[in-house]
Protein backbone atom coordinates (compact mmCIF):
# COMPACT_ATOMS: atom_id res chain seq x y z
CA UNK A 1 0.00 0.00 0.00
CA UNK A 2 1.43 3.51 -0.89
CA UNK A 3 0.91 6.05 1.37
CA UNK A 4 0.48 9.70 1.40
CA UNK A 5 -0.87 12.27 3.44
CA UNK A 6 -4.03 11.93 2.56
CA UNK A 7 -4.39 7.94 3.29
CA UNK A 8 -1.77 7.84 6.00
CA UNK A 9 -4.38 7.77 9.14
CA UNK A 10 -7.09 5.35 6.65
CA UNK A 11 -8.81 2.77 8.50
CA UNK A 12 -6.57 0.78 5.46
CA UNK A 13 -3.44 1.93 6.32
CA UNK A 14 -3.61 1.32 10.10
CA UNK A 15 -4.71 -2.43 9.61
CA UNK A 16 -1.49 -2.40 6.56
CA UNK A 17 1.13 -0.94 8.80
CA UNK A 18 2.16 -0.95 12.51
CA UNK A 19 2.69 2.72 13.75
CA UNK A 20 4.07 3.37 17.06
CA UNK A 21 1.07 5.15 18.03
CA UNK A 22 -0.51 1.74 17.08
CA UNK A 23 1.99 -0.47 19.14
CA UNK A 24 1.11 1.49 22.15
CA UNK A 25 -2.35 0.75 21.68
CA UNK A 26 -1.85 -2.44 22.53
CA UNK A 27 0.15 -2.24 25.77
CA UNK A 28 -1.42 -1.04 29.53
CA UNK A 29 2.33 0.41 29.81
CA UNK A 30 1.06 3.04 27.75
CA UNK A 31 -2.62 3.12 28.75
CA UNK A 32 -3.55 0.74 25.64
CA UNK A 33 -5.67 -2.05 25.84
CA UNK A 34 -5.33 -4.70 23.31
CA UNK A 35 -9.12 -5.16 22.78
CA UNK A 36 -9.87 -1.45 22.55
CA UNK A 37 -6.46 -1.38 19.97
CA UNK A 38 -8.21 -4.21 17.69
CA UNK A 39 -11.72 -2.47 17.79
CA UNK A 40 -10.09 0.58 16.44
CA UNK A 41 -8.36 -1.64 13.66
CA UNK A 42 -11.44 -3.13 12.79
CA UNK A 43 -13.63 -0.20 12.19
CA UNK A 44 -15.85 -1.18 15.68
CA UNK A 45 -15.18 1.51 17.86
CA UNK A 46 -13.98 5.42 16.95
CA UNK A 47 -13.12 7.37 20.49
CA UNK A 48 -14.75 10.95 20.72
CA UNK A 49 -12.20 14.32 19.52
CA UNK A 50 -10.47 15.73 22.19
CA UNK A 51 -9.80 18.87 22.59
CA UNK A 52 -6.24 18.53 23.44
CA UNK A 53 -5.23 16.89 20.47
CA UNK A 54 -6.81 19.37 18.05
CA UNK A 55 -4.63 21.62 19.97
CA UNK A 56 -1.57 19.13 18.74
CA UNK A 57 -2.63 18.96 15.36
CA UNK A 58 -3.43 22.90 15.14
CA UNK A 59 0.29 23.58 15.71
CA UNK A 60 1.12 20.73 13.82
CA UNK A 61 -0.78 22.53 10.99
CA UNK A 62 1.51 25.56 11.71
CA UNK A 63 5.14 23.58 11.67
CA UNK A 64 4.24 22.30 8.36
CA UNK A 65 2.82 25.39 7.05
CA UNK A 66 -1.05 24.83 6.49
CA UNK A 67 -2.59 26.77 9.35
CA UNK A 68 -4.68 28.62 7.55
CA UNK A 69 -6.09 25.52 5.99
CA UNK A 70 -6.43 23.77 8.78
CA UNK A 71 -8.66 26.56 10.23
CA UNK A 72 -10.56 26.24 7.14
CA UNK A 73 -11.79 22.90 7.58
CA UNK A 74 -12.05 22.71 10.89
CA UNK A 75 -14.59 25.55 11.75
CA UNK A 76 -15.34 23.84 15.24
CA UNK A 77 -12.33 25.95 16.15
CA UNK A 78 -14.47 29.05 15.95
CA UNK A 79 -17.31 30.32 18.81
CA UNK A 80 -20.61 30.27 16.94
CA UNK A 81 -22.49 32.35 20.03
CA UNK A 82 -22.64 35.19 21.69
CA UNK A 83 -20.29 38.02 21.52
CA UNK A 84 -17.09 36.34 20.46
CA UNK A 85 -19.48 34.52 17.47
CA UNK A 86 -16.47 34.35 14.49
CA UNK A 87 -13.61 34.24 16.95
CA UNK A 88 -11.06 31.70 17.74
CA UNK A 89 -12.16 29.79 20.67
CA UNK A 90 -9.89 30.59 23.89
CA UNK A 91 -7.68 27.41 23.98
CA UNK A 92 -6.55 27.71 20.03
CA UNK A 93 -5.80 31.61 21.13
CA UNK A 94 -3.87 30.26 23.62
CA UNK A 95 -2.35 27.85 20.74
CA UNK A 96 -1.45 31.41 18.62
CA UNK A 97 0.48 32.25 21.89
CA UNK A 98 2.73 28.79 21.60
CA UNK A 99 3.22 29.00 18.04
CA UNK A 100 4.19 32.93 18.86
CA UNK A 101 6.92 31.57 21.02
CA UNK A 102 8.57 28.68 19.19
CA UNK A 103 8.79 31.30 16.25
CA UNK A 104 10.69 33.77 17.97
CA UNK A 105 13.40 31.57 18.72
CA UNK A 106 16.14 31.20 16.55
CA UNK A 107 17.08 27.47 17.62
CA UNK A 108 13.91 25.98 17.75
CA UNK A 109 13.17 27.24 13.92
CA UNK A 110 16.39 26.05 13.17
CA UNK A 111 14.93 22.60 14.46
CA UNK A 112 12.45 22.40 12.59
CA UNK A 113 14.13 23.72 9.12
CA UNK A 114 13.48 21.57 6.35
CA UNK A 115 11.07 19.21 4.74
CA UNK A 116 7.44 18.63 6.66
CA UNK A 117 5.64 15.63 7.15
CA UNK A 118 7.85 13.38 5.86
CA UNK A 119 6.19 9.48 5.18
CA UNK A 120 8.80 6.51 5.61
CA UNK A 121 7.50 3.14 5.28
CA UNK A 122 9.98 -0.49 6.07
CA UNK A 123 10.05 -4.18 7.65
CA UNK A 124 10.40 -3.50 10.97
CA UNK A 125 10.20 -6.69 13.37
CA UNK A 126 8.90 -9.22 10.37
CA UNK A 127 6.11 -6.59 9.66
CA UNK A 128 5.35 -3.11 7.75
CA UNK A 129 5.72 0.04 9.85
CA UNK A 130 5.04 2.86 9.27
CA UNK A 131 6.20 6.91 10.32
CA UNK A 132 6.02 10.59 9.38
CA UNK A 133 8.37 12.81 10.43
CA UNK A 134 7.36 15.88 11.34
CA UNK A 135 10.95 18.22 9.93
CA UNK A 136 13.49 16.29 8.49
CA UNK A 137 17.01 17.43 7.33
CA UNK A 138 20.00 15.58 6.39
CA UNK A 139 21.53 15.85 9.64
CA UNK A 140 18.71 15.49 12.14
CA UNK A 141 14.56 15.47 12.59
CA UNK A 142 12.41 16.77 14.59
CA UNK A 143 8.88 16.30 16.31
CA UNK A 144 6.66 19.01 17.67
CA UNK A 145 4.90 17.97 20.99
CA UNK A 146 2.76 19.99 22.65
CA UNK A 147 2.22 19.26 26.88
CA UNK A 148 0.36 20.91 29.76
CA UNK A 149 4.15 21.27 31.38
CA UNK A 150 7.03 19.42 31.21
CA UNK A 151 7.97 18.87 35.26
CA UNK A 152 4.72 16.27 36.14
CA UNK A 153 6.20 13.29 37.36
CA UNK A 154 3.68 9.77 36.79
CA UNK A 155 3.26 6.46 38.72
CA UNK A 156 4.42 3.87 36.79
CA UNK A 157 2.45 0.47 38.95
CA UNK A 158 3.97 -1.83 36.97
CA UNK A 159 7.81 -1.17 38.15
CA UNK A 160 6.54 1.38 41.40
CA UNK A 161 8.36 4.14 40.67
CA UNK A 162 7.73 8.08 39.26
CA UNK A 163 8.79 8.85 35.92
CA UNK A 164 9.06 11.67 33.54
CA UNK A 165 6.79 12.55 30.55
CA UNK A 166 8.79 10.98 27.91
CA UNK A 167 8.65 7.77 29.75
CA UNK A 168 5.16 7.92 31.03
CA UNK A 169 3.60 8.68 27.06
CA UNK A 170 6.53 6.57 25.38
CA UNK A 171 7.56 9.41 23.70
CA UNK A 172 11.34 7.26 23.96
CA UNK A 173 9.68 4.28 21.91
CA UNK A 174 8.81 6.88 19.05
CA UNK A 175 12.26 8.30 18.26
CA UNK A 176 13.26 4.98 18.24
CA UNK A 177 11.18 3.56 15.67
CA UNK A 178 11.75 6.95 13.57
CA UNK A 179 15.26 6.70 13.61
CA UNK A 180 15.60 3.13 13.20
CA UNK A 181 13.43 3.54 10.35
CA UNK A 182 14.95 6.30 8.57
CA UNK A 183 17.91 4.68 8.66
CA UNK A 184 16.91 1.30 6.88
CA UNK A 185 15.05 3.70 4.15
CA UNK A 186 17.59 6.26 3.78
CA UNK A 187 20.72 3.18 3.69
CA UNK A 188 22.85 5.23 6.19
CA UNK A 189 25.40 3.63 8.63
CA UNK A 190 24.26 5.22 11.93
CA UNK A 191 21.51 6.68 13.02
CA UNK A 192 20.12 10.65 13.17
CA UNK A 193 20.00 12.01 16.47
CA UNK A 194 16.24 12.23 16.88
CA UNK A 195 15.29 15.89 18.74
CA UNK A 196 11.84 17.14 20.21
CA UNK A 197 10.87 20.35 20.61
CA UNK A 198 8.20 20.53 23.03
CA UNK A 199 5.99 23.47 23.96
CA UNK A 200 3.46 23.79 26.73
CA UNK A 201 -0.06 25.15 27.28
CA UNK A 202 0.80 26.76 30.12
CA UNK A 203 0.45 30.69 30.44
CA UNK A 204 3.20 31.85 29.15
CA UNK A 205 3.79 29.02 27.51
CA UNK A 206 7.41 27.22 28.46
CA UNK A 207 9.31 25.13 25.58
CA UNK A 208 12.33 22.70 25.40
CA UNK A 209 14.38 21.17 22.82
CA UNK A 210 15.63 17.88 23.64
CA UNK A 211 17.69 14.88 22.06
CA UNK A 212 17.69 11.34 22.13
CA UNK A 213 21.29 9.31 22.14
CA UNK A 214 22.35 6.31 20.91
CA UNK A 215 21.43 3.82 23.83
CA UNK A 216 17.99 5.52 23.87
CA UNK A 217 17.03 4.31 20.50
CA UNK A 218 18.20 1.33 21.64
CA UNK A 219 16.73 0.81 24.93
CA UNK A 220 13.25 1.83 22.95
CA UNK A 221 13.99 -0.63 20.78
CA UNK A 222 14.29 -3.15 23.06
CA UNK A 223 11.03 -2.51 24.56
CA UNK A 224 9.36 -2.65 21.29
CA UNK A 225 11.27 -6.17 20.87
CA UNK A 226 10.16 -7.15 23.82
CA UNK A 227 6.34 -6.73 23.24
CA UNK A 228 6.00 -7.04 19.55
CA UNK A 229 5.07 -11.21 18.84
CA UNK A 230 2.15 -10.55 21.14
CA UNK A 231 1.09 -7.59 19.51
CA UNK A 232 1.51 -9.55 16.20
CA UNK A 233 -0.64 -12.18 17.41
CA UNK A 234 -3.37 -9.89 18.19
CA UNK A 235 -3.45 -7.73 15.34
CA UNK A 236 -3.50 -10.94 13.12
CA UNK A 237 -6.27 -12.42 14.94
CA UNK A 238 -3.87 -15.48 15.73
CA UNK A 239 -4.69 -14.94 19.41
CA UNK A 240 -7.74 -13.08 21.39
CA UNK A 241 -7.16 -9.41 22.50
CA UNK A 242 -7.87 -9.03 26.65
CA UNK A 243 -9.95 -6.45 27.79
CA UNK A 244 -8.42 -4.55 30.35
CA UNK A 245 -11.68 -2.83 31.85
CA UNK A 246 -10.40 0.75 32.32
CA UNK A 247 -10.39 2.33 28.67
CA UNK A 248 -12.66 3.66 27.14
CA UNK A 249 -13.35 1.29 24.91
CA UNK A 250 -14.00 -1.08 27.68
CA UNK A 251 -16.24 0.96 29.93
CA UNK A 252 -18.45 1.22 26.80
CA UNK A 253 -18.42 -2.17 26.24
CA UNK A 254 -18.62 -3.41 29.71
CA UNK A 255 -20.58 -6.56 31.33
CA UNK A 256 -20.41 -7.22 34.95
CA UNK A 257 -19.34 -11.09 35.32
CA UNK A 258 -18.67 -10.73 39.02
CA UNK A 259 -19.62 -8.83 42.07
CA UNK A 260 -16.37 -7.65 43.81
CA UNK A 261 -15.67 -7.11 47.33
CA UNK A 262 -14.58 -3.76 48.03
CA UNK A 263 -10.83 -4.96 49.41
CA UNK A 264 -9.98 -5.42 45.26
CA UNK A 265 -10.13 -1.79 44.45
CA UNK A 266 -6.97 -0.38 43.56
CA UNK A 267 -4.87 2.39 45.23
CA UNK A 268 -3.33 3.43 41.86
Amino acid sequence: MKLNKDNYFSQDANRHYMSVSQFKSFLPSYGGCEAGAMAKINGEYESAPIAAFMEGHYVHAWNEGTLDEFKANNPDLYSSRGATAGQLKSNFQHCNKMIEVLENDPLVMKALAGRKEVIFTTELFGIPWKVMLDSYQKNLFADVKTMREMSGKFWNTEIGVYENFIYHYGYHIQMAIYAEVEKIESGRKDWLLPHMVIVTKQDPPDHEIIYFDYDAIEQGLHIVSKHIERVKAVKSGSVEPVRCEKCEYCRATKKIQTIKHFSELAVY
